[in-house]
């Protein structure tokens, strides 16, 4: 049971504390140039054209995507007010396939995490908020089996594939019970450790059973000859039960990404028998190959891009696009130059179909990819300025996915949500209902710790960082062990602590209670990075580029009533 919204809110960290009257009038205020929608539509009649674009973000309340279903989210209504009085019309749900359906011999569904899809679809209606789902996330903290295992055998084991068709049923069902509910689509990042990994199996006999296994060697089979599959793998084959998975250096790569992308369509094809209209996002990269003389190809994936049955292909589109990624730092002008190039390629290969750019990211500080182009920091505004006009021009619509700045938090139920599932609890320690939401309650003597040691999933630094509220009474002292050390902090009236362990990696975070009296222990962050979005920091306040998507959400409100 969660606590209903609007009542008691906990200050964890979002620090406007404006109502939901004074934020639906700023809406109000913001959006006189907007003409709103009288009702939902669907992400088809966008497509049509006749119901203004689709101005989303992407909804991950105080903490991020990959725990969001397994807290509690009690800041849920002032935020979503918030993402309306932005200007947006739309929210997108990164909805975990584990999370939502943990097992699947035999199939079994997450009731919690399914009761607040149909609480953030109530909420989101009363915002005016149509909402979207990205089916199929990847990756969460729920389940006992091998998330990147279970998306593998969806390539050969029909119990898996009848499994996930059931996963995106029910979600359809559940969802569109919703007036609100406006669509979905799958992406192609979810889908793609495959291809990365399959390498690993190597030239042998593993190898070689895998790539029959998974339909590769019948797909090679019914395309190339043995004499040109040789060429590709630069060896002499003299029967097709000789083909393996191809390694990262091989030309032969030329044809898994063909294979894949055949896998991909037909996935598609099936989910939206169960889910009419589901999209997805398209890759837009083209993956180079190495040739036998040195020389490089690129592999692109237009078979993709008209997207079955949807009526609109989605991608993803950031700033790097078309540049030479060597570091460079470019101007608006130049960026604004690249996009409609872009865009102009997937219409020109997927039917002329309506485009949706489900993430858009004009800045990104992902740990690995500091070599990619990135706009001068001055030129953002102007950037996003400009992109209104080729958003309206080319697409039908475009979703921000860091709306507010996260940390890669490392815990599952980090606000209690679920009790201490998920948790070891020692000497007494319990969940309670407060004043301000489910809390762990830590009587002298006791502790509660989790196990982190496998959540490698995000970027990561060198430090661990811990951050919770705290709230205590009669000399409570609460010591927090993270890597082999620890802090102590005072348990007095509610506040928020914050911890930095240097060059630390936090293998399990306990949290133990002395000094003889009771200290209770909520919303708890372990974190070692921080996306930024330049929109909302982590705490709830605003950055400097927010203005400006305001103003991007002016000129594509005010093109076109959202009403026909």
């Amino acid at each position: 049971m969660h606590k209903k919204d609007g009542k008691k809110n906990k200050k964890r960290g979002w620090k406007r504390k404006r109502s939901g009257k004074a934020l639906a009038a700023a809406a109000l205020l913001l959006g006189a140039a907007i003409l709103f929608s009288c009702g939902f539509a669907k992400t088809s009649q966008y497509a049509g054209g006749g119901r203004g674009y689709l101005r989303s973000a992407t909804y991950y309340s105080d903490d991020w995507v990959i725990n969001f279903w397994n807290s509690e989210s009690c800041h849920m209504e002032e935020e979503l007010a918030q993402i309306a009085a932005d200007g947006f019309n739309s929210i997108i749900l990164a909805v975990p396939w584990r999370e939502f359906q943990p097992q699947t011999r035999p199939i079994s569904y997450e009731d919690y995490a399914w009761a607040k899809l149909d609480r953030v679809m109530e909420m989101a209606a009363a915002q005016d908020l149509g909402v979207i789902l990205r089916v199929g996330y990847t990756w969460d903290y729920a389940g006992s089996d091998n998330i990147l295992t279970r998306y593998e055998r969806l390539l050969y084991d029909e119990e898996i594939r009848s499994a996930w068709l059931s996963y995106a049923a029910r979600l359809y069902e559940r969802a569109s019970a919703h007036e609100n509910f406006c669509g979905g689509f799958l992406t192609w990042e979810d889908f793609w450790n495959f291809t990365e990994n399959c390498a690993g199996y190597g030239n042998g006999i593993t190898g070689r059973k895998m790539a029959k296994q998974v339909g590769y060697t019948a797909y090679a089979r019914e395309r190339y000859s043995l004499k040109e599959l040789s060429a590709f793998y630069g060896t002499d084959f003299s029967d097709y039960s000789e083909i393996y998975l191809p390694e990262k250096e091989s030309y032969a790569r030329k044809v898994l990404f063909e294979f894949y992308d055949a896998f991909l369509q037909k996935l598609l094809k099936e989910t939206q028998a169960v889910f009419p209209d589901l999209s997805m996002e398209v890759r837009l990269d083209t993956d180079a190959v190495k040739k036998a003389d040195g020389s490089l190809e690129g592999v692109p994936h237009w078979n993709t891009f008209g997207c079955g049955d949807a009526s609109y292909t989605g991608i993803m589109y950031s700033v790097p696009m078309g540049f030479a990624n060597a570091g460079e730092k470019v101007t608006a002008e130049e960026a604004l130059k690249k996009a409609p190039v872009l865009l102009n390629q997937v219409r020109a290969y997927n039917g002329n179909k309506p485009v949706y750019v489900d993430q858009f990211l004009f800045t990104d500080n992902t740990v690995g990819f500091e070599q990619n182009a990135q706009l001068e920091e001055s030129e953002k505004t102007a950037y996003l300025n400009g992109m209104g006009e080729i958003f309206r021009k080319y697409t039908m619509g475009y979703g921000i996915w860091t709306y507010r700045d996260y940390g890669d938090n490392k815990l599952y139920n980090p606000q209690f949500a679920l009790g201490l599932r998920g948790w070891k609890s020692f000497g007494g320690s319990y969940v309670a209902e407060g004043d301000e939401g489910k809390e762990a309650v830590l009587p002298s003597g006791s502790r509660i710790s989790q196990d982190i040691r496998s959540r490698a999933t995000g970027a990561s630094g060198k430090d661990a960082y811990v951050r919770f509220t705290l709230e205590g009474r009669d000399g409570a002292v609460v010591t927090v062990r993270a890597g082999g050390r620890s802090q102590t902090a005072a348990a007095g009236e509610r506040r928020t602590v914050e911890m930095k362990f240097e060059d630390c990696s936090a293998e399990e975070l306990s949290i133990s209670c002395t000094g003889g009296g009771t200290a209770m222990v909520d919303n708890v962050k372990v974190y070692t990075y921080i996306t930024e979005g330049d929109l909302y920091r982590m705490d709830g306040s605003q950055d400097h580029c927010m203005e400006a998507v305001r103003q991007l959400n002016r000129t594509l409100g005010a093109s076109q009533a959202d009403n026909s």
